[in-house]
C-alpha cells in the first residue's frame, strides 16, 4: 500500500507539503505548467499546481513521456494503426521537437523492447562512439589541466546514434510507413510549439554557450540574442527539411550522405573547440541489437540494458543487495530503508565504478558476471557488513579494478514507455548529455550535437571506461576488423521491462546523469515491495546513494529531521548544490490485473501519460 492513500488527508497534507516547494523552486524550474492538456502550447505562464498527480488509466494502449505533446503524437500513431515501434520513432523525434534540451538526432539511446506475438525481448544499443582521432588529451591544455569548458563546442561530440537505432527498430519491427511514422514531428517543427517553462530555464542557463554559434543562437534565441519568453512559438523548419529527407531516404543520408557532411563541418569547424568527428566514423557506425540483461527480484524478471549500459548492472545489484532484506516491512521513506538503500547503492556502484564500461573493447572481462550469484551474495554481505559513512570496495580481484571514478554525467536525459494494443512493450531512454548537449546546432538542419565524450573517465588513462585504453584491440563481440575509434563510453541510463508470470508487468525509466539508477530502484521498490501504483511509486520522494555522502531530495517532507536520524546513525550527507533540486523524470506503465493499463509521468517534468 502507498503511504498516501487516495484522497484521504495524509495524502492531501503531504501533497500542500511536497508543492508548497514548488514556488520556490522558480529559480531552477521557472513556472510550473498545470496539469498539460492533450493539445496544450503553454500560451501564457501559469500557477503553480497544488498537486500531485494520479495514475492516468486505459484499457488498450498507453504512452508516458516527459510532454504532453510526445505523449500525444505517440497516441495518435497508435491509434492509426502504428504498434509500438512506430510510436517510439514518432515519439522520439517529437522530443527532439519540443523537448530539444534532453534527446535528439545528434544523441543516443537504449532501446528495450518486448515482441508480444513472439514472446521474446530485444535490446538496441544506440550508444554513441569515439571518432577515431579523438584523443584523452584533446580535454587537457598545456598544464595538464581539464579544459575550461570541456562540454562545449565540437571537441566532446561522438558519433551520433539515435537515427540508426530508431531505423534498425522500424525496420525489423515497425508497421506504419517511415513517413507516417514522421509526420507528427514535422507537423510540430513547422507550424512551431510554446517555449514551456522548463525549456525556458534551459535556454536560460545555456544562452551564453548558444551566442557562440550561429546556428545554435538563430534556432533558440530571438534575433537580439534575448531568452524568449514561456509560451512564445518556436517553429523548426530547418528539423522539419531533415526529418523529410530522413523519410525518403533512411539513415544512409545522415551518416554518409548530405546530412553527415553538415554534421562533420558542424564539428571540425565548430567556431569555439573543434573537434575531430570525420566522415568515415559517420559512415562506419552501427545500432547493435544486443542481448537483454536479465536478472530477478522477489520473483519478478527485470530486463534492461547491457554495457556500455551499466544502469542495468548495477541496478541488479542493488536490488540484489536488498532481496534477501524485509524491505517490505519498512515504512517507505523511513530512515530505515534509507539506510538499506544507501547500503545498497554504495556495493553497487563501487563495482559499477570499477568494472563497467564499453565490454566490447574489454574482452578480458565478463561484466555480466557481476550478477552471477555468487558474487551478488557477496555483494549482499558486504552491504550489510558496511559502516554508515564508509565506502565501499568493489568486490573481485583487484588486479580485475579500474583505479577511475566515474566523471559526474549530464542530468538531461529523458525517458519514455509505451504499451500498445498487442501488448508489446517499448523502454526507451534517449539523451544528448548535458543539457543543450555541446550547444552546438547543425547548421540548416535544426538538431543539436551531444557532448558524450565526456562520459568516459577523462581523469584516467587505463581501466573499462577511459577514451583511449585498448583503442587498438578489435571489437571482437561485434566480429569485424575495426581497430581505431568506435569505443563507446558508460551510460547510466537504465530502460527496463519487469515481466511477473512470464508476461511483460511494468515498465520504466528515467533520466538523471548518474542518478538515474537510483531513481530506477526507488520507483521498482515502491510498486513491488510497498505495493504502490506506477504514480504513486514516481511521485514519492527519493534519495541519492552512490558510495559517498547521502543526499535527500528537497521533496521529503520532514527532510532536516531525516538527515539528523541518519547523521546520528554515522552516515554522511551530501550538501545539495541548490536547495530546490528535485531529481530524475521517471515515466512508467504498469498493466494491472484485469488487464487495464496504468500510466504515471514524472511531476518534476513536464510530462503526461495517454492512453485509450
Amino acid at each position: 500500500m502507498s503511504p498516501f492513500p487516495s484522497r484521504s488527508p495524509v495524502r492531501s497534507a503531504f501533497i500542500l507539503t511536497l508543492f508548497g516547494l514548488f514556488p520556490l523552486m522558480v529559480p531552477a524550474f521557472g513556472q510550473m505548467p498545470q496539469p498539460p492538456a492533450d493539445g496544450g502550447n503553454y500560451p501564457e505562464p501559469v500557477d503553480v499546481p497544488r498537486y500531485l498527480p494520479e495514475a492516468t488509466l486505459a484499457p488498450k494502449a498507453m504512452v508516458a513521456t516527459a510532454h504532453p505533446l510526445a505523449s500525444r503524437v505517440g497516441l495518435e500513431v497508435l491509434k492509426d494503426g502504428g504498434n509500438a515501434i512506430d510510436a517510439l520513432v514518432a515519439v522520439q523525434m517529437a522530443l527532439n521537437v519540443v523537448e530539444p534540451q534532453s534527446s535528439g538526432l545528434g544523441g543516443g539511446c537504449f532501446i528495450v523492447y518486448h515482441d508480444a506475438k513472439r514472446g521474446e525481448t530485444y535490446c538496441i544499443d544506440g550508444r554513441e562512439e569515439t571518432p577515431a582521432e579523438a584523443r584523452r588529451g584533446d580535454f587537457f591544455n598545456a598544464r595538464g589541466r581539464l579544459v575550461a569548458e570541456p562540454l562545449t563546442g565540437g571537441l566532446p561530440v561522438g558519433v551520433p546514434g539515435t537515427a540508426a537505432a530508431m531505423w534498425l527498430a522500424h525496420g525489423r519491427w515497425g508497421k506504419l510507413p517511415m513517413a507516417r511514422v514522421l509526420e507528427p514531428a514535422i507537423r510540430l517543427a513547422e507550424e512551431g510549439t510554446g517555449v514551456t517553462p522548463r525549456l525556458r530555464v534551459a535556454i536560460a542557463v545555456h544562452q551564453k554557450r548558444f551566442l557562440r554559434f550561429p546556428a545554435s543562437k538563430k534556432l533558440f534565441l530571438r534575433d537580439d540574442g534575448s531568452v524568449p519568453e514561456v509560451g512564445e512559438v518556436r517553429k523548426n523548419p530547418d528539423l522539419a527539411r531533415t526529418l523529410r529527407l530522413l523519410a525518403e531516404q533512411g539513415p544512409k543520408v545522415f551518416y554518409e550522405g548530405e546530412i553527415a557532411t553538415d554534421v562533420v563541418k558542424a564539428v571540425r569547424e565548430a567556431p569555439f573547440q573543434s573537434g575531430k568527428l570525420s566522415l568515415d566514423d559517420l559512415k562506419g557506425y552501427r545500432a547493435v541489437l544486443r542481448e537483454p540483461l536479465r536478472f530477478g527480484y522477489r520473483g519478478h524478471e527485470i530486463v534492461s540494458a547491457p554495457p556500455p549500459g551499466s544502469g542495468g548492472l548495477t541496478l541488479g545489484l542493488m536490488l540484489g543487495a536488498l532481496e534477501k532484506e524485509g524491505v517490505k516491512k519498512l515504512k517507505p521513506g523511513s530512515v530505515a530503508e534509507i539506510d538499506l538503500l544507501a547500503r545498497a547503492g554504495a556495493v553497487a556502484f563501487a563495482d559499477r565504478n570499477a568494472y563497467l564500461g564499453d565490454q566490447d573493447w574489454c574482452p578480458d572481462l565478463d561484466m555480466r558476471a557481476l550478477l552471477e550469484p555468487k558474487h551478488v551474495k557477496a555483494r549482499r554481505e558486504a552491504a550489510r557488513g558496511l559502516r554508515p559513512g564508509e565506502r565501499a570496495e568493489p568486490g573481485g580481484k583487484p588486479a580485475a579494478r579500474s583505479d577511475g571514478s566515474p566523471r559526474e554525467e549530464g542530468e538531461h536525459t529523458t525517458h519514455f514507455s509505451i504499451i500498445d494494443a498487442q501488448r508489446n512493450v517499448v523502454s526507451c531512454t534517449t539523451t544528448i548529455e548535458h543539457g543543450m548537449g555541446s550547444a552546438v546546432v547543425v547548421h540548416g538542419r535544426g538538431f543539436l550535437l551531444n557532448n558524450e565524450l565526456t562520459d568516459f573517465d577523462l581523469e584516467r588513462t587505463t581501466g573499462p571506461n577511459a577514451l583511449d585504453a585498448e583503442r587498438r584491440r578489435r571489437r571482437t563481440a561485434l566480429g569485424d576488423e575495426k581497430t581505431v575509434g568506435g569505443k563507446r563510453p558508460r551510460s547510466s541510463m537504465t530502460p527496463v521491462i519487469v515481466f511477473r508470470d512470464g508476461k511483460p508487468w511494468l515498465t520504466t525509466g528515467s533520466p538523471g546523469g548518474s542518478r538515474i539508477i537510483g531513481v530506477v530502484a526507488q520507483v521498482l521498490v515502491n510498486v513491488i515491495d510497498h505495493g504502490m501504483d506506477v504514480q504513486e511509486a514516481i511521485n514519492a520522494p527519493r534519495v541519492n546513494a552512490q558510495n559517498g555522502p547521502l543526499s535527500l531530495e528537497v521533496l521529503y517532507p520532514k527532510r532536516k529531521g531525516l538527515e539528523e536520524a541518519l547523521g546520528r546513525r554515522g552516515w554522511k550527507l551530501q550538501q545539495q548544490q541548490a536547495w530546490y533540486e528535485a531529481w530524475g523524470g521517471a515515466q512508467g506503465i504498469r498493466v494491472r490485473p484485469d488487464g487495464t493499463l496504468e500510466g504515471g509521468a514524472d511531476p518534476r517534468r513536464e510530462g503526461a501519460a495517454r492512453g485509450y
